[in-house]
């Protein structure tokens, strides 16, 4: 009688689902199904340049999963030691290393590269050290526009996952069997080899999966730093024939392939996030012991935090160095310098505030669309059991996860396809891709928020005579608060760095400042792409701070 009476009670106001999904449908499904179907309108089909049979689509798919195996390879190396430190560990150094890894998430792509070309080039801040330490002119590290500058950029994103899902499933396993395994005698060895490594697992290979997730579709940092038809993905190439060639044909051709892969790694991977939260305990309040952490231990923790330094600090602050600095000439002495801020122009001014404007419109419809799906997924809770509500939570969730998969450039593409060129490439559309973008990272924030709260006081408020949309305005928004403001700077972090939108859609007299770095760097402007990415990461980081600091208070 209970279960009936609390689905007719939130019958009505669970058609607020139906919002949600039909974003979702009308900004990720319809025009992805667009991208790869062909549309409708024929002055969009493009004109094919060569013969399907001599589209080299099998070694440029093969090239895009072998960069994207090496750098979820090389963000497995780089996160596991981290992880293996945070999981064990809770002494302060572990639980700086912890916090470091929030800054590679928000540093947009293209300050990403910008960093690299700065600190791993030929005549970078790394050679130049490697010269003053050996004596050699060169310094002999040749990096950029090879593959191995692809992977290691991608490692600098994509290793923080790791240490952050493998490190703390380690930590809550560790809790909550540590102390039983150790009053049952096993060695510290025996406890890692029977208990932690199986309770992680999964969590190991989900991280994995979505490193290469994310390496698999990467643009922007492939479109810079691949060197050129031999190491080109499938994302490059969806561009490359659909702004520049006109092909359209052909770039359906490159969308599709790169979709079944994306697809068939993202099902994989939400398999093992399942897999994750039911072998790992998320319930556990144990508080352990705090030991000094031995010598050796913290030697080794101390010099992977100078490699980490290395790859994530050495890029980013030769972005920050370079804005101060001139030269005479190319191989000239460095001088400390404003000229580049002053170069910036006219054009920076309106280029931060489309950005700025664009993270706060798509951020607030994330969270708009994130807060309407946590709030009926919490509400299905009542009435667990039933066909009807958990087919509709399990629906919720797919469709918030969904554009995790997604593309930018193939989505991008699938505007155009499906709703022409005059109503698929405007400011309105941008914000709907990028909110549907972030969805996922909000949508998981604010369930997680909707989650943790107490059931007794929604009962009390219920008793009290407060409607299901009273209630969540009164007690469900102002006790996920910080949850949703978490959300809200995560979201405004990533629309504020997302240039692959903006660039497809090539829309006229409107420039972001990702795109305005875009173009310095591709002129060789680098002083005033660097000046330009101080501003942006300055941007970037306070929108993320905004979101740690949201987590933290609610931890």
């Amino acid at each position: 009688m209970t279960m009936n009476t609390g689905f007719n009670y939130y019958g009505k106001t669970n058609l607020l689902a139906l919002i949600p999904i039909l974003a979702v449908t009308a900004v990720f499904i319809l025009p992805y199904g667009a991208a790869l179907t062909g549309g409708s309108l024929p002055a969009l089909n493009g004109a094919s340049r060569e013969p399907l049979h001599e589209l080299p689509l099998l070694p440029i798919a093969l090239f895009t999963v072998k960069q994207a195996f090496f750098s979820t390879v090389a963000a497995l190396l780089l996160g596991l030691p981290g992880a293996w430190f945070v999981g064990t560990s809770d002494s302060k150094p572990a639980r700086v290393l912890r916090s470091l890894t929030a800054v590679p998430f928000a540093m947009p792509s293209i300050l990403v590269v910008l960093g690299f070309v700065l600190f791993f080039g030929n005549a970078g801040w790394f050679n130049s050290a490697i010269a003053a330490l050996t004596g050699n002119a060169t310094g002999g590290a040749s990096i950029l526009y090879r593959t191995p500058a692809i992977v290691l950029a991608h490692a600098f994103y994509n290793f923080p996952l790791v240490i952050r899902f493998v490190g703390d499933g380690l930590a809550r396993v560790r809790r909550a069997y540590a102390p039983a395994a150790a009053t049952l005698g096993a060695s510290p060895l025996t406890t890692a080899r029977t208990v932690f490594l199986p309770a992680v697992a999964p969590a190991l290979v989900h991280s994995a999966l979505l490193a290469f997730l994310y390496s698999f579709t990467s643009f922007s940092i492939v479109l810079v730093l691949g060197g050129g038809p031999k190491a080109t993905t499938l994302a490059v190439e969806i561009y490359r024939y659909s702004r520049i060639l006109l092909s359209f044909r052909e770039a359906r051709i490159f969308a599709l392939a790169e979709t079944v892969i994306a697809g068939a790694v993202f099902a994989l991977s939400l398999f093992f996030e399942r897999k994750m939260r039911t072998v790992s305990p998320d319930n556990v309040r144990r508080i352990m012991e705090r030991k000094p952490m031995p010598f050796r231990a913290s030697c080794v923790l101390f010099i992977y935090l100078l490699i980490i330094a290395c790859i994530v600090a050495g890029p980013l602050l030769s972005i920050v160095a370079e804005s101060f600095l001139s030269r005479a000439s190319r191989a000239g002495a460095a001088a400390l310098s404003f000229i580049w801020w002053r170069t910036l122009g006219e054009r920076y001014a309106p280029a931060l505030f489309r950005s700025l404007a664009l993270a706060f419109c798509s951020a607030t419809a994330s969270c708009v669309l994130a807060v309407i799906a946590g709030w009926t997924v919490k509400n299905s809770e009542k009435t667990a059991g039933t066909d009807a509500a958990d087919f509709m939570r399990r629906t919720i969730r797919l469709f918030v996860s969904a554009p995790l998969a997604s593309s930018g450039i193939v989505l991008g593409l699938g505007f155009l396809m499906a709703y022409g060129g005059k109503h698929g490439a405007n400011i309105a559309t941008v914000i709907a891709v990028h909110a549907v973008t972030a969805l996922p990272f909000a949508g998981a924030i604010i369930m997680e928020g909707f989650h943790t709260v107490n059931n007794g006081v929604l009962n009390a408020a219920e008793s009290l005579g407060a409607s299901p949309l009273k209630r969540l305005f009164t007690v469900d928004i102002p006790l996920c608060g910080r949850h949703i403001r978490s959300a809200f700077g995560f979201a405004a972090a990533i629309s504020l760095g997302e240039l692959n939108a903006v660039m497809m859609l090539g829309i006229k007299d409107f420039e972001t400042l990702p795109l305005l770095i875009y173009r310095a760097v591709g002129a060789y402007r680098y002083g005033t792409a660097c000046a330009a990415g101080v501003i942006l990461m300055l941007c970037c980081c306070a929108a993320f701070a905004l979101s740690d600091l949201g987590m933290k208070h609610e931890a």
